[in-house]
């Protein structure tokens, strides 16, 4: 059993607590407007081309077997269309100009890379976090990994969206210690708009959390004008407070990832980081409605 990975991440301490070691499967079947890991989208393999990066050495341009890759003054850029994501560019950039996401691994090897850190995870009550990505989109390659850190000791969590067959979730929420659980927009149509898919089994997936084992902490990601409404915050409360609820981790808007779009050819997206002053006001509607934020 086998799936896509498009990044293992050690010692991190982002994502759930103590230090873990995050496994980000590659593929999603939501597309939000704000992503900043757009090489998790797809569910194949992608070369993403770092222009800044480039000094023109042409070793791509040999190795290319698709003629993908043209000479543009100093730089190898990449011609549009033709890129068939193979990979062979990426083996021989020296400067890592060209990156590949996604590469096919099985359980034992992902089991393989996450003993690596068991001691950290023990010193500091640490653990594994899947995430992507959807990691529910693995389907049953999650499965195997959760029932495997469940076997061994380690301390599983799974950052999901929810958008995912309510039988496979149903199983993930009863396999997984921690789930951190993204909720975007409570309104079906709007949550449509923003991420391509409404919420109607999101939010049944949501409440199978809440009603589950697992340790669940709610997530937004703040996005100025799109989702911070008072609307949005006061349906989102009156959501949490009614599953017993009282806080939600918040996930403000941020640019840092908007160089990837460039780098798959892909446009920018068209949301804007927020002034602290901007901020500090949308936080206030969550406290007025109840909810207390830890922004993260």
């Amino acid at each position: 059993m086998s799936s896509l990975v498009y990044n293992i991440q050690r010692m991190s301490v982002d994502d759930g607590p103590g230090l873990r070691t995050t496994v980000f499967l590659k593929g999603c079947p939501l597309r939000c407007l704000w992503c900043s890991n757009p090489e998790s989208q797809a569910f194949e393999p992608q070369v993403l081309f770092f222009e800044r990066l480039c000094v023109g050495c042409g070793r791509c341009l040999e190795a290319c077997p698709h003629g993908a890759v043209e000479r543009r003054g100093s730089v190898c850029g990449r011609v549009p269309g033709r890129c068939r994501h193979c990979g062979r560019c990426v083996k021989t950039c020296p400067t890592a100009a060209r990156a590949g996401s996604g590469r096919r691994m099985d359980v034992e090897e992902v089991m393989a890379e996450v003993r690596r850190d068991d001691l950290f995870y023990q010193n500091s009550g640490g653990g594994v976090t899947f995430g992507g990505g959807e990691p529910t989109a693995g389907g049953q390659f999650l499965l195997e990994l959760l029932a495997r850190c469940r076997q061994e000791g380690l301390h599983a969590c799974v950052d999901t969206c929810g958008a995912c067959p309510e039988g496979l979730f149903a199983e993930v929420a009863a396999t997984a210690d921690l789930l951190l659980f993204d909720l975007k927009h409570l309104d079906p149509t709007a949550h449509a708009r923003l991420t391509g898919r409404d919420n109607a089994v999101i939010l049944d997936n949501f409440r199978t959390a809440a009603a589950s084992p697992a340790e669940v902490r709610p997530r937004m990601p703040l996005m100025p004008e799109l989702n911070d409404s008072e609307d949005n915050v006061a349906a989102l409360a009156e959501l949490l407070l009614g599953l017993g609820f009282e806080e939600i981790e918040v996930m403000p808007c941020h640019a840092f990832g908007w160089s990837k779009y460039a780098a798959l050819d892909l446009p920018t997206p068209p949301v804007r980081a927020y002034e602290p002053e901007e901020l500090k006001s949308a936080l206030a509607r969550f406290a007025r409605h109840g909810l207390r934020t830890v922004v993260v």
